[in-house]
């Protein structure tokens, strides 16, 4: 018997339905990192790897994925135990990650939150700006890219749906569990040793400076 993707699905005992809508979401698994319960596009297909977890779980492991859930905030990530799915991104996206991570554990701490924080675009760049201790700031259009960049990672959330304004400093963005997912720091001692590393780095000298992170997981330069 041939061996193929309909006879390993078959080995399961998924419905036949469900086997229909494997190969995509473990698509979309690969290829957006996260699926989060509570967001409209990813909800049925987050329920759908929730209900059969164990076989998407197997799935990834063959391809050299752990399957993470979030039982918090409810969110799926795929992380990849190799090297081969790495991505260079630039030191300014980096600092922006940390930035965001921080900003997270000092809202959620000091709101006692049940939900996810929620920040302006003014405090995100007033962070960033304390982090560098640097006078020169980044321009309108880099900080729209890294904004925007920060959204398609799924890392931010502009609130009621609406656009990110960088020009509106009051603009209110929500910060996702995520963050934490993709930068698993444990204590404030570890991301206080974040922060000290990029303190000595200048953003502005980021196209001479790349970060390798992993496509599906944060693992600065050093993992």
């Amino acid at each position: 018997m041939p061996f193929n993707a309909d006879t390993l699905l078959e080995m399961t005992d998924l419905p036949g339905r469900v086997r229909d809508e494997v190969p995509r979401v473990m698509n979309r698994l690969l290829g957006q990192t996260f699926l989060y319960q509570d967001r409209d596009a990813d909800n049925e297909d987050y329920y759908l790897v929730f209900r059969h977890r164990d076989v998407f779980t197997a799935l990834c492991s063959v391809a050299g994925y752990t399957l993470l859930h979030d039982d918090y905030h409810r969110i799926f990530q795929v992380v990849s135990e190799y090297g081969y799915c790495r991505r260079r991104y630039k030191l300014d996206e980096s600092l922006m990650i940390v930035v965001l991570r921080k900003l997270y554990e000092e809202q959620s701490e000091h709101l006692n939150l049940a939900k996810d924080p929620v920040v302006t675009l003014g405090e995100v760049r007033e962070e960033y700006r304390t982090i560098t201790g640097k006078e020169r700031d980044l321009g309108i259009g880099q900080y729209d890219g890294l904004m925007r960049r920060m959204r398609n990672l799924g890392l931010v959330e502009a609130l009621d749906g609406r656009s990110l304004d960088v020009h509106d400093s009051e603009a209110r963005i929500r910060l996702r569990g995520s963050i934490k997912m993709l930068l698993p720091v444990q204590t404030a001692e570890e991301l206080e040793a974040w922060l000290r590393r990029y303190r000595v780095s200048d953003p502005m000298d980021a196209d001479d400076d790349d970060i390798d992170v992993d496509d599906d997981g944060y693992d600065g330069d050093e993992a």
